[in-house]
């Protein structure tokens, strides 16, 4: 990710810059004063995070619940919802869990086929 900033001026404030750890940023004529913080870089945000997951779910929660998901492809979404509502993903939320929010981003991360895949990488599910 490319950062161009031309002919800036920040001043007066907590943060002046805030970007991810492997963004290129490009500056010319830039000038920061007056600030706690002048350049902020950043870890990017967990893929639990992403999905809105507290930062100590068990991956090997969310795996189970993206698996359900796939063996319930065919079915409509309602009933996906009420097969992943006993997963252990769910029961560890408790009431906390919005089923049909995080249900919504688990079918659309699982569709994509991009959560499962990595979280079987790394933990070897």
């Amino acid at each position: 990710m490319a950062i161009h900033l031309n002919n800036v001026r920040i001043s007066n404030c907590g943060g002046g810059i805030s970007a991810p750890k492997d963004a290129e940023i490009h500056a010319n004529n830039l000038e920061i004063v007056n600030t706690a913080q002048a350049i902020e870089l950043r870890d990017p945000p967990s893929i639990l995070q992403r999905l809105g997951l507290p930062p100590e779910t068990p991956p090997e929660y969310l795996i189970e619940a993206l698996k359900i998901l796939e063996a319930t492809n065919d079915m409509p979404q309602n009933e996906r919802l009420d097969r992943l509502r006993e997963s252990k993903l769910i029961k560890w939320l408790g009431v906390t869990a919005d089923l049909t929010g995080l249900g919504t981003t688990l079918i659309s991360a699982q569709a994509a086929g991009l959560v499962s895949s990595l979280f079987e990488k790394v933990v070897g599910a």
